[in-house]
């Protein structure tokens, strides 16, 4: 019991002591008010110098009025400043009117503003000197906000009031924001209402933002222990412009959080939906206008950290230049589980963003910037990355693919540049196929490295590059490949500008393994007037792999000389590609060194080949002109049927689109020399190709030349002239004559030409006449039978098409000619009779008669006949007395043959057959 009590008399002294203390400070209180209602002009001061403390800047008020009885107070030409000649907060209220009560229980009281106006509230901040600071407040700032949290209010309740036309503005470093139309208003059933104009401009990324209509709706509580405020963000009709991207309309929507205690902003349900969205190029290049729509669960900012939960970004479409084309990529989507920018340490953390398109699948994301290094890596498999290729247009669209891909990207760097970039592409189980099945592949692997570094303040971009295929087969038309056989491995290094839209190639290497290397350094400028420079080397390799992967297996189907044809040596080649001014030029060489060609089948061949041809290849308007470029061929051995072996040695001069041989080449056949040229060939690299040339020769024995063609060659001689010789469209032309001096007479060949000539059809062309032909020359030792008597005539429009004729006019005449007899054998006679249609005149009695005579006398032949569109047709040229004969006999000996149908017409394939003796009924009469 004594314990109780000695326990019991301190708590009392406490609780007697406390409630003397509390009772001190109500007297106080009570006095203070008191003083002040009776003396409200000290209400001022007092009032200047408690916002001064509480605000720690400098207040003055031009004029205070209040009263207790009504409840209201009104000041006028309130101005807060902060001290200093930099001015970094000051604020004026021209006028601001409230009415005041007190409502609630003891302890939990709360001081209700009704009818607040706030008219012209001008405020002006430079935020680096006023940005919050991370410390709380002081005990004796706890203990007077508790103390009257007790005794007078604890909340601060809106009733009712308005603010009309305020303003602010406020600026950091380069950067100012303008709010202007600011209008408040709240009420005692409605949430408070916030709406004003936003302008924000910086003047270093020459950046403007305007959102001429932004809403703020609240909940109409404060609590002055926390301070909260909880409402929904409405902003419409922003516009955003700066160096790199336009916004012409945007959209924004949340609900936002604010706690003054924990210093933190939270947007619940963020959405932002742009209409509109163009990104521009340093180039002053735009990209097509786009709208982009951003959801977020939660932003919540705590200065200086903004953390972010759920958010996606969708862009319905979206189109990107590339050169005359537009892609258009469809339903872009970034979607970021979780992270984290702090402004003040310029950090960003996005460890998983995940990205996709309607074509580009299951790509990866992550994206770091801490300690001013800025890390971004790209990664995905099973992307589809060759279907987008192939909707895009960038490879074949009617390609049917199917393959497994793998990719990283990779950029790491200073976030003001310059950043390494490292890139890897593997495709496996490659198989391709297009509708025609011209393109087909499968099983092809191969990998495609890179690494560069992108410099945006010098606007560049320097990197290396390799690619390999090593495994699968690819066949396109003809041609196949055996990538396990003959892998392709290909690399580059360059630089790239890209203002200037300018690619350096310092070195790019291909090589199609044990085939074709090829290597090509030099720059594509296709910024402004586009011009590009290449050096081209293809080293010194083997024909044969060449040859056969280009023209032999391809070919050797339907060509089967190639199948047979033998090559052998090394070529090598080296070029020079142009471009400037609108016009292209390609010059460099071609060589062929130790070369052969060989048929063993067919006994021809070249061997010893040594070539150094010129190309000189150039488009646009004429140059100044300049120095051909030389080159020679020579051939130490030729060996071809029906002509002797020989060397051969030509000098080469090229010019742009042309080449020519200036100087003759003499080619030696079985009875004398062939002189060709000079050759000259234009337009070599169009199909309006032209070359011009001469033949010549003079005194060419006949018999060893054609001894290779006929048993039985006639003896003769051949000269000629045919100046010039040209090939253009297709066709060969020439002028001049060759003379052959041949059966005791004349013959002469003109117009001697060709169309067709690089088609499966040719035509061979020609016209002839002759004079003087001995017919005894010409029928000894045939099976036509004898003839004597000397023969003219000619063939016009003669063409020889698929190795036969297929149109010509013929006359065949003989002259008398003193001292030579005109006679035909029985034989001959029947021959004609046939190819004119009937049979043998001599049957029965003619027959008896005729087994007395050998030969008969006769007075003219005369033949006509033509050929065309397979139609032929023979006539006599002698007529006398409305008859048409075709052999005129003389006086009463010999024979006539008499053609009784001049109308007659036949096939010249039945012709054939007549020739060959094929019996046919006859319409000759022999009188």
């Amino acid at each position: 019991m004594s314990l109780n009590r000695t326990f019991v008399k301190p708590v009392k002294k406490i609780a007697y002591i406390s409630g003397i203390f509390l009772c001190c400070i109500a007297i106080m209180l009570s006095i203070i008010c008191l003083y002040l209602y009776y003396h409200p002009e000290r209400i001022k001061s007092i009032m200047e110098g408690s916002l001064s403390a509480a605000t720690g800047s400098s207040c003055t008020m031009e004029s205070l009025s209040w009263s207790l009885r009504t409840g209201a107070i009104e000041a006028g030409g309130v101005v807060f400043e902060t001290p200093g000649p930099q001015r970094a907060f000051s604020m004026a209220l021209p006028f601001i009117r409230a009415d005041l009560a007190l409502g609630g229980p003891w302890g939990h009281r709360a001081l209700i503003l009704e009818n607040i106006q706030i008219n012209g509230i001008s405020a002006n901040f430079a935020l680096h000197a006023i940005l919050p600071e991370e410390k709380g407040a002081s005990f004796a700032a706890r203990m007077v906000q508790g103390l009257v949290g007790i005794f007078l209010f604890r909340d601060i309740v809106f009733q009712s009031g308005e603010i009309l036309d305020g303003q602010m503005s406020a600026s950091w470093e380069d950067q100012t924001i303008q709010v202007n139309q600011i209008h408040a208003r709240a009420g005692a059933d409605k949430p408070l209402f916030l709406s004003f104009a936003l302008d924000v401009k910086n003047a270093s990324r020459d950046m403007q933002l305007t959102a001429p209509n932004v809403n703020i709706f609240s909940a109409n509580a404060l609590d002055m222990n926390d301070l909260k405020f909880s409402g929904t963000l409405q902003a419409e009709d922003i516009q955003l412009q700066d160096a790199g991207l336009e916004i012409q309309r945007m959209g924004v929507q949340s609900k936002i959080v604010y706690s003054h205690a924990r210093k933190n902003l939270l947007a619940e349900n963020l959405e932002v939906d742009i209409k509109g969205l163009a990104l521009l190029g340093k180039t002053g290049g735009r990209l097509p206008l786009m709208g982009v729509n951003l959801k977020a669960e939660g932003i919540l900012s705590r200065y200086p950290v903004i953390d972010i939960t759920n958010a996606t970004l969708r862009v319905p479409q979206t189109k990107i230049h590339s050169g005359t084309r537009d892609i258009l990529i469809k339903a872009v989507q970034f979607h970021i589980p979780d992270g984290r920018v702090d402004t003040e340490k310029r950090s960003i953390a996005l460890p998983k963003v995940l990205f996709d398109t309607y074509d580009l699948k299951n790509i990866l994301l992550a994206v770091g910037l801490k300690d001013g290094r800025i890390n971004l890596t790209l990664q995905g498999e099973k992307t589809a990355i060759l279907h987008v290729a192939a909707a895009y247009l960038l490879v074949p669209s009617d390609l049917d693919l199917s393959a497994a891909d793998t990719i990283r990207i990779e950029a790491e760097g200073p976030d003001t540049g310059p950043w390494q970039v490292n890139a890897k592409l593997s495709i496996t189980d490659l198989a391709f196929k297009n509708k025609a099945e011209s393109l087909t592949g499968e099983n092809i692997s191969l990998t495609t490295r890179a690494e560069g570094v992108v410099d945006l303040h010098r606007s560049s971009m320097t990197f290396a590059a390799f690619f390999e295929a090593k495994t699968g087969e690819a066949l396109y038309d003809r041609y196949y490949l055996n990538l396990v056989k003959n892998p392709i491995v290909a690399s580059c290094k360059g630089t790239y500008q890209f203002p200037r839209q300018l690619l350096q190639l310092s070195e790019f290497k291909f090589d199609l393994t044990d085939i074709l290397p090829l290597e090509i350094k030099g720059y594509l400028n296709q910024g402004g007037e586009c011009d590009a420079d290449f050096a081209v080397n293809v080293p010194q390799i083997s024909l044969k792999p060449v040859f056969q992967l280009l023209l032999q297996e391809p070919y050797k189907t339907e060509m089967p000389l190639l199948a047979a044809l033998e090559t052998g040596g090394t070529v090598s080649a080296e070029f020079r590609i142009k471009e400037f001014e609108n016009s292209r030029q390609v010059t460099g060489r071609i060589k062929w060194r130790e070369g052969n060609l060989a048929l063993p089948d067919r006994g021809a061949s070249l061997k010893g080949i040594h070539l150094d041809l010129p190309v000189w290849y150039r488009t646009g308007s004429a140059q100044t002109p300049v120095d051909a470029h030389k080159g020679k061929l020579e051939v130490q051995s030729v060996t071809l049927p029906l002509l002797p072996e020989q060397s051969l040695s030509l000098l080469l001069d090229a010019g742009p689109n042309r080449i020519s041989v200036d100087s003759p080449t003499v080619i030696h056949v079985p009875g004398g020399d062939l002189r060709l040229g000079p050759v000259e060939a234009n337009n070599i690299f169009s199909p309006d190709i032209t070359v011009q040339s001469r033949l010549a020769f003079e005194g060419l024995k006949l018999r060893p030349l054609l001894s290779g063609f006929m048993a039985l060659p006639p003896r003769g001689t051949l000269t000629g002239m045919l100046d010039p010789v040209r090939y253009e469209r297709n066709t060969v032309t020439s002028q001049g004559e060759i003379a052959a001096e041949v059966f005791g007479g004349k013959m002469i060949v003109s117009d001697l030409g060709a169309s067709g000539v690089l088609t499966s059809t040719p035509v061979l062309k020609l016209n002839a006449h002759w004079d003087d032909l001995r017919l005894t020359e010409m029928t000894k030792d045939t099976g036509f039978g004898k003839i004597e008597g000397v023969l003219k005539g000619c063939i016009n429009d003669f063409e020889i098409a698929y190795g036969q004729p297929q149109k010509f006019v013929l006359f065949l005449e003989t002259v008398p000619k003193k001292g030579v007899p005109q006679t035909i054998s029985i034989q001959a006679v029947d021959n004609i009779a046939q190819i004119g249609g009937g049979q043998s005149p001599f049957v029965g009695l003619a027959g008896a008669f005729a087994s007395v005579f050998k030969k008969f006398t006769y007075e003219k032949i005369g033949i006509r006949a033509s050929l065309e569109n397979d139609m032929f047709t023979v006539n006599g040229t002698i007529r006398e007395d409305g008859t048409e004969y075709l052999v005129k006999r003389r006086s009463f000996s010999g024979v006539n043959i008499v053609n009784q149908n001049p109308d007659n017409r036949i096939s010249f394939k039945d012709m054939v057959k007549r020739i060959l003796r094929i019996t046919h009924k006859g319409e000759v009469v022999v009188e």
